[in-house]
């Protein structure tokens, strides 16, 4: 289970009056204001039932028969659904074509917010959308062009665009690397046997559950990492020798590992990390698993048996260059990306050539080529408005650590200048604190405040409106009892011990003449859930 900053979002947003006018009559009170947070509708439907089948594409591929086209991002948590859906679809639909680039959550012409190289995305949807929608279109430069466009990683930041003309690719090998006891990842040769891969292995490494380690991972599966040498000091970690010719990957990188734990619930997280020749530990993708979920339906892990697990992890691309070395590292916890299993433990790793490894989707190193044309297409500056009308406080992300507890908190501040002389700020923040005795003590308590201010007159730019000093929820400095405003706050949290899931939600509106100790509308939502092989 993961939670961050989107729940807190979303169940404010899904309250806020629609626009132009804001209107807060009966009707939106009954049908937004007091909505049931989407929180507990996730928590009462923890196990994959109909309704995830009746809301998700991969039940449902065959009714995708429309010209699609696919941008994914290797820094969003969403990398795998592109290619994804394209190798489940493509032969319903005319066209789908695929661009997978260093991209977070957001558009490609975004680029400040990526880590490496982006383009005009605008300009490629233009393209697009003139092939489909244009009738004198129809031998348009885009429909001929290979469906698939990769960037491929040499470091966090760098790489380049390259298509392929197929997906899977037909050049790629899969490469076998096993852990050892000795903490080291070795090549497993094709025609290497084992000779007693039928036997019981005791070689084995224990791992202590430390349920708030983590957070050099990010807070979701989203995001630029830093070096994860502190993360990897409370792992179990397996290195190659030096790489001595550089080696691609690119695609989904598959792990087998021959596990018990001393508890019947645990999850397992595996990272694939590049270690350079100066010891930085780069992150390149994760995979987990619920030891619960190793099967369908799900059932608890019998303490102290052994089990072979399988999974993928997140699709990616890299290039190991020479004198680097290819790193795996295995946790029971990635606080707070994972909401952590229940119960004290320790697990063991067994090693077995036949059970616990990796393979590698390698593919030759190709020589340098001109990358496509629509890659290299920067954003015009005349395309780029400039942020007249909205600003925002750096976002936020903090932890804190005692003897006790650790604390992951995010903050963020943004403030508009809307249509019609409104002015907007909003306040969003989590937290997120884990025990380090009892890890099934795990709070996520988020908050989110908007203010909406009318009638703000004479302001050409959002630098031109006075904010209060010290204001963190950035009021306009202005005589706010001489003009109409609303507040709309969230407050939400979610509490777990051992056995269940606890929800406390509480809506407020203050409106121009209430007092904010005493709100004009409220919603207060309590439940209780049991925790599923959570």
């Amino acid at each position: 289970m993961h939670l961050d900053q989107y729940l807190i979002f979303i169940d404010h947003s899904n309250a806020i009056p629609a626009t132009i006018d804001y209107n807060m009559n009966d009707q939106w009170i009954r049908e937004r204001f007091r909505r049931r947070p989407w929180i507990d509708l996730y928590l009462s439907q923890q196990l994959e039932n109909s309704f995830w089948k009746e809301n998700s594409i991969k039940y449902a591929y065959d009714n995708l028969t429309l010209p699609v086209y696919l941008i994914g991002g290797l820094y969003d948590a969403y990398r795998d659904s592109p290619l994804r859906i394209y190798e489940k679809t493509r032969k319903n639909s005319p066209k789908i074509k695929v661009t997978i680039g260093p991209f977070v959550h957001a558009m490609p012409e975004n680029v400040n917010r990526h880590p490496g190289p982006s383009y005009d995305g605008k300009a490629e949807m233009v393209r697009w959308f003139s092939h489909w929608l244009n009738d004198d279109q129809k031998d348009s430069e885009i429909i001929k062009e290979p469906d698939i466009t990769l960037f491929i990683r040499t470091s966090l930041t760098t790489g380049h665009y390259r298509d392929e003309m197929e997906w899977p690719i037909v050049r790629q090998k899969i490469r076998r690397m096993c852990m050892s006891k000795d903490h080291k990842l070795i090549e497993q040769k094709p025609l290497m046997t084992n000779l007693n891969e039928n036997k019981v292995s005791n070689n084995v490494n224990i791992l202590e559950y430390r349920p708030w380690i983590g957070f050099e991972a990010g807070t979701w599966l989203g995001g630029l990492t830093g070096d994860q040498r502190p993360f990897d000091k409370d792992s179990l970690i397996y290195d190659s020798e030096q790489i001595k010719q550089a080696i691609e990957i690119i695609g989904v990188v598959n792990v087998s590992l021959q596990v018990s734990a001393t508890v019947r619930l645990a999850h397992w997280i595996v990272r694939l990390e590049d270690v350079d020749p100066n010891g930085q530990v780069a992150l390149i993708t994760t995979g987990a698993i619920n030891g619960a979920q190793r099967q369908t339906p799900p059932a608890y892990l019998k303490p102290n048996c052994r089990y072979t697990i399988t999974f993928p992890l997140r699709f990616t691309t890299w290039t190991f260059l020479i004198g680097h070395r290819i790193r795996i590292a295995v946790s029971n916890a990635m606080f707070p990306t994972y909401w952590p299993s229940p119960f004290p433990m320790n697990t063991s790793l067994f090693f077995s050539s036949s059970a616990t490894f990796i393979d590698l989707p390698v593919l030759p190193v190709l020589p340098s080529s001109t990358p496509p044309a629509f890659t290299q297409k920067q954003v015009s500056p005349t395309d780029t408005l400039p942020e007249m009308f909205s600003g925002a406080k750096p976002r936020v992300y903090k932890t804190y650590e005692t003897n006790t507890k650790t604390t992951v908190n995010f903050e963020r501040i943004s403030y508009e200048l809307l249509p019609n002389n409104y002015f907007m700020s909003a306040l969003q923040t989590f937290n997120l604190s884990c025990s380090h005795q009892n890890p099934s003590d795990v709070h996520w308590s988020g908050h989110a405040q908007q203010t909406y201010v009318f009638d703000v007159h004479g302001y050409r730019s959002i630098d031109d409106v006075p904010i209060r000093n010290g204001a963190q929820e950035l009021y306009p400095n202005i005589d706010l009892s001489t003009r109409r405003y609303f507040i709309l706050s969230t407050q939400s949290d979610v509490r777990s011990d051992r056995e269940y899931f606890y929800v406390n939600f509480k809506r407020q509106l203050f409106r121009s003449n209430s007092s904010m100790n005493k709100p004009s509308e409220e919603f207060i939502f309590t439940a209780k859930h049991k925790r599923l092989f959570q």
